[in-house]
């Protein structure tokens, strides 16, 4: 069997798991409502595809291929939404940006319909545990979700630290599940994929994880309406390219919000350092690689536009790449630590409020422990 072929098998086999978990399992029995989330799906039905947008997983890569869709339809008389001239250009505007056009240009619906179901319709799922801790590096460890940092850290009678404020992953778990718990809204970045994509109501053809996704594309392509030269550039982003320009996307988000929140960080290479270390959490930079401070110094003085900043990251992201062996290792090695440090009753709560998730897409219920 060919990897494309195993690959294909392994998506297959992932929807008729879900379908026969949801005949088996007590919806009735879980605690938590759909109320609780907002739940998105983009639909295109020229190219056949139809997809629940779950935040930290994947979301910003699906959403810049359906720009590219888009595009691939609307390119010649210039109306495609993204307005980017090229599928590289689509893979490296900021993440603000793209969900900001995602979320008001192309149609979407808050469920799908019985026509939207004619589509390919496609879920991406994630680990949940991985999945928390990346919401909590991108919202809380960095600048995302400000507002929330500042509850938190009232309600813990924190004052702020020289950069932001210092939220714990313990206490991001124990406001998630306060409020998860006390019946109130979800946040879509940490909601239950169960939830978000009704996940036993809508009749999927497709079920992606997000570590297979990028290998997963090529069959998802497979399925769609895309022309045989925009199916070529989107793999060959994916294959050789994605890796770059996911950090040129980030690092100009992420600067965005420093300018936006300068008050709460005033030096910027503070505020680098800490996009420093959350490259590594993600596995695009080697742990082992000290922060460049001089250089980066050097680098902002020249003006606090992300260019210099972004060939700095890149520079040292090639010199010292990671292999995938290393990547995978590497991110499961933070991930490990940072649940050392989480409480077993809060564990349990995961265990709880994401247990559907866990039977569904066949995911670990044990926090991860090893590497």
């Amino acid at each position: 069997m060919s990897p494309s072929e195993l690959r294909k098998s392994q998506m297959l086999k992932r929807v008729h798991a879900l379908q026969t978990t949801c005949k088996e399992t007590d919806l009735k029995a879980y605690k938590f409502e759909f109320y609780q989330v907002t739940s998105r799906f983009y639909v295109d039905s020229n190219a056949n595809l139809s997809y629940c947008k779950v935040p930290k997983a994947g979301s910003s890569f699906m959403t810049e291929v359906f720009f590219a869709l888009d595009k691939d339809r609307n390119n010649q008389n210039g109306t495609s939404i993204s307005k980017s001239k090229s599928v590289d250009d689509i893979f490296e505007m900021s993440r603000r940006i793209v969900h900001a056009i995602g979320n008001n240009k192309l149609q979407t619906t808050p469920l799908l319909r019985d026509d939207d179901t004619k589509t390919t319709a496609l879920l991406v799922s994630r680990d949940p545990y991985s999945r928390l801790y990346s919401a909590f590096i991108d919202k809380f460890y960095l600048f995302g979700l400000v507002k929330a940092s500042v509850e938190i850290s009232k309600s813990k009678k924190k004052r702020i630290s020289n950069c932001g404020y210092d939220v714990t992953f313990q206490e991001f778990l124990d406001y998630v599940m306060k409020n998860a718990y006390g019946g109130y809204p979800i946040n879509r970045h940490w909601a239950p994929v169960y939830l978000l994509c009704h996940a036993c109501d809508v009749r999927y053809d497709v079920v992606s994880k997000m570590d297979t996704l990028s290998s997963d594309m090529e069959n998802i392509l497979d399925n769609i309406n895309v022309s045989y030269s925009m199916r070529q550039s989107l793999i060959n982003v994916i294959q050789s390219k994605y890796d770059n320009k996911s950090a040129i996307s980030l690092i100009q988000t992420y600067m965005k919000f420093w300018k936006q929140y300068e008050k709460l960080c005033p030096k910027l290479i503070d505020y680098l350092l800490k996009i420093w270390k959350s490259f590594k959490i993600q596995g695009k930079l080697k742990s082992d690689v000290p922060f460049p401070k001089r250089r980066f110094s050097n680098a902002i003085k020249k003006g606090t536009n992300s260019d210099g900043v972004i060939d700095l990251f890149l520079e040292y992201m090639t010199k010292y790449k990671l292999s995938a062996r290393e990547r995978r290792l590497q991110r499961r090695s933070y991930l490990v630590k940072a649940y050392a440090e989480v409480s077993d009753t809060t564990i349990g709560k995961i265990q709880e409020l994401y247990e559907l998730d866990f039977r569904l897409f066949q995911y670990d219920t044990s926090p991860p422990t090893t590497i």
